[in-house]
Parts: structure tokens; sequence; C-alpha cells
């Protein structure tokens, strides 16, 4: 079974698939969708605010999800955070729990959603 994580340049053609309103994923609601990366694991592309995006794997051979909430709940994980410019169709990558600590990756996340501001959160 493979077992193997997205990279940054897949997790971000999933957003984009989710953004452009893609038909890859296999469950989608406006605030979120659900792809299936391989026979391990699934990826969930999450609308955290206006333009703040996260797109998280993880694996499911080990678990049993049945909601978001649960999904959200596994700490095995790697997610990327993207800011997303709808005036000029440009995503930015902000932060990926690969190249920093889960710990810290966590941390951005919660700053950005206190601040609501991603200039303050990237800065904190």
């Amino acid at each position: 079974m493979n077992s193997r994580y997205p990279n940054y340049s897949q997790a971000k053609a999933y957003l984009l698939d989710y953004l452009g309103h893609g038909r890859r994923s296999f469950l989608r609601t406006r605030r979120h969708a659900y792809y299936q990366h391989s026979l391990s694991i699934h990826v969930i592309v999450m609308r955290l605010n206006r333009h703040l995006y996260e797109v998280r794997a993880y694996p499911v051979d080990a678990f049993i999800v049945a909601t978001l909430e649960e999904a959200l709940k596994v700490q095995d994980f790697r997610a990327w955070l993207f800011a997303y410019d709808r005036r000029n169709r440009t995503t930015y990558y902000i932060i990926g729990s690969q190249k920093v600590a889960i710990e810290h990756y966590n941390q951005a996340k919660r700053d950005i959603k206190n601040n609501r501001t991603l200039a303050l959160a990237s800065q904190a």
C-alpha cells in the first residue's frame, strides 16, 4: 500500500482544483473538499476564512474518520497554508508542516485565525 504523502506541488494542485470547482474531489461542500490521494492517504482542502486555505493530508489506513472534526484531530498529518488573491488569481504559500514542526505550523494557523490578518500573522 502506498502511504506517501503529497508534496507541495500536489497540495497546491488540490487547492487549485478546489478553487476552480474541479471534479476530482469525492466529497465537496462550500467550505471544504475531500480527495483520495492514494489508497491510504486522504486530502482535505478547507477554506479557513475569506482568503486563507489549508490543504491537509492524513492516513486513512489506520484511522476511521467520519467527520471533518475527527479528521482535524488526527495528529499524523502533513499540511500547507495558502493565501489566495482573487484580484489577480494568485496563490501564495504561507507555511507547511514539513518545513517547520507541527507545533509551529499549528501556532501560525492559530495566529492567522485569531488576528484575521495575514500580514500580522506572518510577522508573529
